[in-house]
């Protein structure tokens, strides 16, 4: 089963197109002064995003049908949000991966991720956010034995942060 849900996957194909009908006037003009007005991260996020959507869509076995609908989004974003929206949400329901990579890149908070391979030990390992928007993931192979691991999220405890003094 994979982890998104469809209204998930449908919140993440709004956000995404959400992010980029701003941006998409600018993506093709010269960054610098456009990244000064919106900021430098957001401008690269979204420079991001859209080449991994493109990517995505230009890999698909469709005459180009998925470059279409980007394509029109860039040229008229309010007219053709819905359009790339709907193709969005189907390839995000196909391929749980895009879904994942596109998560990832507007996650608003910091992501901490372990991944182990096979037969690994794991102990006393322990990972902290105070951010409420953080995301935490451990991946582990085959055979691996895990004691003593935790994962926090959010503001400590005032009782926790004594006992670290």
């Amino acid at each position: 089963m994979d982890p998104f849900t469809l209204t998930a996957l449908a919140t993440l194909a709004s956000h995404v197109v959400g992010i980029l009908a701003p941006l998409v006037p600018f993506l093709n003009k010269a960054g610098e002064a456009v990244a000064n007005k919106i900021g430098e991260d957001a401008y690269e996020e979204g420079k991001h995003l859209y080449k991994v959507t493109q990517d995505h869509f230009a890999s698909k076995a469709d005459n180009g049908k998925a470059s279409k609908i980007l394509q029109n989004f860039t040229e008229d974003p309010e007219e053709y949000s819905p359009n790339l929206e709907k193709q969005l949400l189907l390839f995000l329901k196909a391929d749980p991966e895009f879904a994942k990579t596109l998560s990832q890149i507007v996650q608003t908070g910091p992501m901490q991720t372990m991944d182990f391979g096979d037969d690994a030990n794991i102990e006393d390992t322990h990972m902290d956010s105070e951010s409420e928007h953080s995301s935490q993931t451990v991946q582990a192979g085959d055979r691996a034995h895990f004691k003593n691991v935790s994962m926090n999220i959010g503001h400590k405890r005032e009782k926790d942060k004594l006992d670290q003094e």
